[in-house]
């Protein structure tokens, strides 16, 4: 993937056009795709990105925005700048770590 030459989204109506084409079969109101609707080559691709490359812990039958805009790039061949959201990632649970540390010392401070 080209970073510095490639796309951070794409228009809903392309990807999601693309993913129905290639048997998705659900619901395309919510930001989130279920994976469990996809054929097993895309099911396969899909679980192949949330494994390796997301910070959940829990629900991997999800398939959140950047994962589908990261899934459609490989599909159609697009580049595509990923390496700004595991950092994005990174950044937001390191201020979630620090508010949570925050609030906790408020709390010892009360007590």
């Amino acid at each position: 993937m080209n970073d510095l030459a490639g796309k951070t989204s794409f228009p809903k109506s392309e990807y999601q056009l693309d993913l129905t084409k290639r048997g998705y079969d659900g619901q395309l109101t919510k930001a989130t795709m279920q994976k469990g609707k996809f054929q097993p080559p895309m099911k396969f691709l899909f679980h192949t990105l949330l494994t390796c490359l997301s910070n959940k812990t829990t629900t991997f039958n999800e398939i959140p925005l950047k994962f589908q805009y990261l899934g459609y790039a490989i599909m159609s061949k697009t580049d595509f700048n990923y390496s700004q959201a595991p950092f994005t990632d990174l950044v937001n649970n390191v201020r979630n770590i620090n508010d949570e540390k925050t609030q906790l010392s408020y709390c010892s401070q009360g007590s």
